[in-house]
């Protein structure tokens, strides 16, 4: 795995000086990859910014790992909404 890019978006919609960015990872090869989209404090260069965005990221995919399967909705009972976009 291995971070392509990060990228700074304006400001949060929660507002409060806090700045969006969205860190996307390969994950094997070019057809598989990650997306985490995070808010932190907008203070500092955008270097500075994207690299506080990249360390909530892995706090969150470090939570991500530990989840069980079983709270996934992968049953024929699930929802459907992320696979009927139409």
């Amino acid at each position: 795995m291995r971070i392509t890019h990060a990228k700074l978006s304006g400001l949060a919609p929660i507002g409060r000086g806090k700045r969006r960015v969205t860190i996307c990872a390969e994950l094997g090869t070019p057809n598989e990859f990650l997306n985490i989209t995070v808010d932190v404090p907008g203070m500092g260069t955008e270097v500075e910014v994207c690299e506080r965005g990249i360390e909530r990221a892995k706090v969150f995919a470090r939570q991500f790992a530990e989840l069980s399967a079983e709270v996934f909705p992968c049953s024929d009972d699930a929802p459907k909404r992320f696979s009927d976009r139409g």
